[in-house]
């Protein structure tokens, strides 16, 4: 290899019989390593080594060999040109000096030669063939140009490969739902692609191989839900059967991504430090919740209501608390002797009960306005005690009205507290009936 390297150390036709003999040589040497490597597998033995010094020695005696060739080429094309430029020549050339390098890198899974081969002389035609020739372990010479491609940003030419190679580029990208979403949706699938779309816009950290995808920084808010509208568009284009369960559940993803935003601005830290890149799970924001003020006790109302009824049901001990936490915002005790003492009217009582944080946690919940996707509060936790025998449901959840009989003042202002929850109830509040004071 160094007097094939030197300028002049030899004419053209002693470096020519080097050269093949060289390319002899590492042939027979690589098949040495596939003769010795198939006798360890078949005795069994380790062979996990002599595999790594088979790539090694493979990738470093075919770039040299290859290096070579084009020096081979180079001289060949000085001689033959006649002083003009004949690109067409040097193709030619070249084409013929790297038929047995090109033999032996496909043979032997040189999957790096290949590719700079078919990157020099531009034939896409030849890359096509050898991706659909060299299969092998790993997605083959295919995953390795889809690789390649995507650590030069390619992704026009990797698109367009996905068109011939459709199943091959899906698997391919099945961790990098970034890009796998564009694939499906060049391929008119966008049922698939909506999903893509959706769980890439709700994923908390990058996904794929760390090897091309380090640069990636987490999602923004912006960008999730832009994903998120993206995901709603191609939900509507697929029309499945269930693509309005779909559009449906997107957007109430969309409005749990704004409640985040809302919900972090009144942690200061966390606002200043997290808030533009972590996505919180429903628990993680619902306690967030129950650690703040009086606004945000009715924003955990607003998160349950946008999960699903699997996660009401599993996390019935987070929504007693949420309905604890309703209850501190208002001094009950307070507003039932004040009504009392002063004498106040039915409309007065229901105006003041209006203010309450239990009357607006109701309505959020149980009114017939109610937004509630996925079933309803009240196979979850009923309103009265009554509400959950006539359910069925008495081994499985308390009513919101058993919550609150667990409070501190409920001796002395549960009426009142009941009243607020079952009047929030109601379509419209009215004063049709007088309202039950405690006594």
């Amino acid at each position: 290899m160094e007097l094939l390297g030197e300028s002049g150390a030899a004419d053209m036709s002693m470096k020519s019989s080097l050269w093949s003999q060289l390319e002899g040589l590492t042939d027979i040497l690589l098949e040495a390593y596939m003769c010795l490597l198939t006798a360890q597998f078949e005795r069994g033995q380790e062979h996990g080594v002599l595999v790594q010094e088979y790539c090694e020695r493979r990738d470093e005696l075919l770039r040299s060999l290859y290096n070579l060739a084009k020096q081979i080429v180079e001289a060949k094309y000085q001689e033959s040109r006649n002083g003009a430029d004949k690109p067409d020549l040097k193709e030619s050339i070249l084409r013929e000096v790297i038929s047995p390098i090109l033999a032996t890198a496909k043979r032997h899974e040189g999957y790096q030669t290949l590719w700079q081969i078919c990157y020099d002389l531009d034939d896409s035609g030849l890359l096509r063939s050898l991706m659909h020739d060299s299969v092998g372990p790993h997605g083959g010479f295919s995953f390795f140009v889809f690789k390649e491609l995507v650590n030069r940003g390619d992704y026009s030419n990797l698109l367009r490969l996905g068109e011939e190679f459709q199943e091959e580029l899906a698997s391919f990208l099945k961790e990098r739902s970034d890009l796998l979403w564009v694939h499906e949706i060049c391929l008119n699938q966008f049922s698939s692609a909506s999903d893509t779309l959706h769980t890439y816009a709700l994923r908390r950290s990058p996904d794929g191989d760390a090897s091309f995808t380090t640069s990636r920084k987490p999602l923004s808010f912006a960008e999730r839900r832009r994903l998120l509208y993206l995901s709603k568009i191609a939900a509507t284009a697929g029309k499945d059967i269930d693509y309005e369960v779909k559009v449906a559940r997107i957007e109430a993803d969309i409005r749990i991504l704004k409640l985040q935003e809302e919900i972090v601005q009144h942690d200061p830290e966390y606002a200043q430090v997290k808030s533009t890149n972590t996505l919180l799970g429903p628990s993680e924001l619902i306690e967030m919740c129950l650690r703040r003020d009086r606004e945000l006790s009715l924003k955990a109302f607003e998160v349950f209501a946008l999960t699903s009824s699997s996660f009401r049901s599993s996390n019935r001990g987070l929504l007693e608390a949420c309905w604890m936490n309703a209850t501190d915002q208002d001094d009950w005790v307070k507003l039932s002797e004040a009504s009392m003492s002063e004498g106040w009217s039915d409309e007065v009582i229901e105006e003041s009960l209006q203010a309450t944080v239990l009357f607006k946690a109701s309505r959020l919940c149980y009114s017939p306005d109610a937004v509630v996707y996925d079933g309803t509060f009240e196979d979850v936790l009923p309103v009265k005690k009554e509400d959950v025998h006539l359910r069925g449901l008495e081994s499985k959840c308390l009513s919101v009205e058993e919550v609150l009989m667990q409070h501190e003042d409920f001796p002395d202002a549960g009426k009142l507290m009941m009243t607020a929850v079952i009047r929030g109830k109601e379509p419209i509040f009215t004063a049709t009936e007088p309202v039950e004071m405690d006594s």
